[in-house]
């Protein structure tokens, strides 16, 4: 039921698309990592923490160094590389690449009374992505001579990366008469800088008697950072900011729930909602100078090959064709939104099994640009905990990227907890394979935290 509530909220099916991450710590019995996930999952025998140096960092890509599939031939003494079969498997796999950094520099967590926790973090955050449309591998495997091809590169964002720091309060309240808790966060963003594609589209048409191929290319892209893109992209700093106030300056919110029935703990959160980052520093947005860019290819001349500067008119050529008009505007990008829903069970506070559901939307909820991909994974979990001295943990996700499912994408975590004081922790999540040259994704975690128990 899970699972087809979120593809409705995130899109049709074949838009969904599968992500790199187990959540390995959302039911932990200690570790405050899961009140970074959920604000309403305070840890239970915590009355206060700090955490320090939590860091975690993921990325995915769609082959491994097995799938290139490289074959030595001993007659030319070379490796031979097949590229169609290589363009594909990119195909198949939808052809993204992810890479995502969280630090959090420090973490605070108290309680006052029973029922009533507070938390406060600082970091920084690095999220990018960039993924190649399904029909730019067919019109290279299978040509263009059989019809003209529209490439609609912009329905999946091509191509985004966005650095920002933050720093978030949040509060959770326990009911005294009901197994309820209830959390909300306030996340205060400052834009470091950031650089996106946000709509490419390519009319790919061949000429009657096959001489000639023409290119049709429109585009629009964002740019925000410590330095202009060019001058004629730059934009005067903003007079009636105080200088120790961030130039681009942004908010969100973090909504969580927590509820008990029949012994089970079911859960769920909605993080990064709001309207994210107002990118003020040296902002631009990048387009066509006039319209589609048009670019002509009549063949090369396999003759002239060798011939000096040959290929420079071809460059200048294309340098002058890839011109762009850049307007030094503010404009809104928010971080990706995410959800979480969660249930466990615990027996004796030494062993719990936990679900998890896991989902984002890429381009946040209130995104103006590129419409991003729905992606989401299905975890289950096994926590062990011996006294609150040493916590083990184990964790598989059954992902699904609209076409085909993957039931084996592994990670564990260790948490040493000596005196039930100093928490020393770390994890490898959604291995997709032992094997190193057959591995595509990997996220890695860790960090130190000191405990107060109740």
């Amino acid at each position: 039921m899970v699972f087809v509530l979120a593809l409705a909220a995130g899109g049709t099916a074949t838009r969904a698309q599968s992500m790199s991450d187990n959540g390995i710590f959302y039911h932990s019995f200690t570790s405050p990592w899961s009140s970074s996930l959920n604000p309403a999952l305070f840890p239970e025998s915590a009355k206060w923490y700090v955490a320090l140096a939590r860091t975690g960092a993921d990325i995915s890509l769609p082959f491994s160094l097995h799938d290139m599939n490289l074959q030595y031939d001993p007659q030319r003494g070379a490796a031979v590389f097949n590229a169609t079969d290589f363009l594909r498997l990119l195909a198949e796999r939808k052809c993204r690449f992810g890479m995502n950094a969280d630090v959090n520099l420090v973490g605070i967590g108290f309680s006052i009374g029973p029922g009533l926790h507070f938390t406060f973090d600082a970091g920084a955050r690095v999220a990018g992505c960039a993924s190649i449309p399904l029909e730019v591998t067919r019109v290279l495997t299978e040509g263009n001579l059989n019809g003209n091809r529209h490439l609609s590169l912009g329905t999946t964002m091509p191509a985004r990366v966005m650095a920002y720091a933050y720093a978030s309060a949040g509060v959770s309240f326990s009911m005294p008469e009901a197994p309820v808790a209830v959390g909300v966060r306030f996340n205060l963003l400052d834009g470091y800088g950031m650089a996106s594609i946000d709509r490419l589209t390519l009319d790919v048409s061949t000429a009657a008697d096959t001489s000639s191929l023409t290119i049709l290319m429109d585009y629009l892209a964002h740019y925000a950072g410590p330095h202009p893109i060019s001058e004629d992209c730059y934009q005067k700093e903003n007079e009636f900011l105080p200088r120790f106030m961030p130039e681009s300056f942004g908010y969100t919110f973090d909504l969580g729930v927590k509820f008990k029935l029949q012994g089970i703990d079911i859960s769920a959160s909605l993080l990064d909602i709001g309207p994210g980052i107002t990118w003020s520093n040296n902002s631009s947005v990048i387009t066509p100078p006039e319209g589609n860019v048009p670019i002509q290819f009549d063949g090369i001349d396999v003759h002239r090959i060798n011939e000096p500067g040959y290929f420079d008119g071809w460059k200048d050529t294309l340098l002058h064709r890839l011109e762009y008009q850049c307007t030094g505007e503010t404009f809104r990008y928010t971080p990706p939104t995410r959800v979480y829903i969660g249930a466990s069970y615990s027996l004796l506070r030494m062993l719990r099994v936990g679900y998890l559901f896991h989902g984002e939307w890429e381009s946040g909820w209130f995104n103006s640009f590129g419409e991003g991909d729905f992606r989401m994974n299905n975890s289950l979990s096994l926590h062990f905990s011996l006294l609150d001295w040493l916590e083990l943990t184990a964790a598989n996700s059954f992902a699904y990227n609209g076409q085909t499912w993957d039931f084996f994408n592994p990670g564990m975590a260790v948490s040493l907890n000596p005196f039930r004081r100093l928490q020393v922790y770390a994890a490898i999540d959604y291995v997709s394979s032992f094997d190193l040259t057959k591995m595509r994704a990997a996220h890695v975690y860790f960090g130190i935290n000191i405990f107060g128990h109740r």
